[in-house]
């Protein structure tokens, strides 16, 4: 029982704590690949994978020249752009996109704010959400018919934008649908 009273007192910083290895750990993949832990790494990858892409021409690369490289770029190279996961001269390639990647920063963002003003806020609705991802869907919609090709800076805005606007749709309804847990719900659990 008491756990449970721990639990309820703390769960925005139970659920900020669930995001941080979906931001730490694609970052630090790469690093254990250039360290030579690469077993380790590859589990990493596969584990992202079920959220991710992976694509190389959309996700930043660290330890490297540059931070990003086109699928034209990485072509020229002579790279698959679909499954490059680096080397010692470019670089080692993220877990996540730069998309995937920004939207747990940005729902991260938000949870550590959402604690600042005391989950007083109110949760947006389904309009406002909708507002606030059309950005992204847009950018998704006209890269996948092939109208053009988004920019990291598009891929890192827009997902944040939906990362901040999932958190302020779902935070606030799920602190409103649970109460803190009084001595009395303690007793009348521990009776049952």
């Amino acid at each position: 029982m008491a756990a449970l009273m721990w639990a309820d007192r703390r769960r925005l910083a139970l659920l900020n704590t669930l995001v941080v290895p979906f931001i730490v750990g694609p970052v630090v993949t790469p690093l254990l690949l250039a360290a030579g832990a690469t077993s380790t790494a590859t589990a990493f990858y596969r584990f992202f994978h079920l959220l991710c892409h992976q694509w190389a021409f959309r996700s930043f690369f660290v330890l490297g020249s540059q931070a990003t490289f086109s699928r034209d770029q990485l072509n020229a190279l002579g790279v698959d752009p679909y499954t490059f996961v680096g080397d010692a001269q470019m670089g080692w390639k993220m877990a996540f996109c730069e998309r995937n990647l920004a939207i747990f920063v940005g729902l991260l963002a938000f949870g550590l704010a959402l604690g600042l003003v005391h989950r007083q806020l109110q949760p947006a609705s389904f309009a406002q959400f909708a507002v606030l991802v059309s950005p992204m869907a847009l950018d998704g919609l006209t890269q996948l018919v092939g109208w053009r090709e988004s920019t990291w800076e598009l891929r890192i805005a827009t997902g944040v934008l939906f990362g901040i606007a999932s958190g302020w749709f779902l935070y606030p309804r799920l602190f409103a649908t649970q109460r803190t847990l009084t001595p009395q719900d303690s007793r009348e659990l521990a009776s049952r």
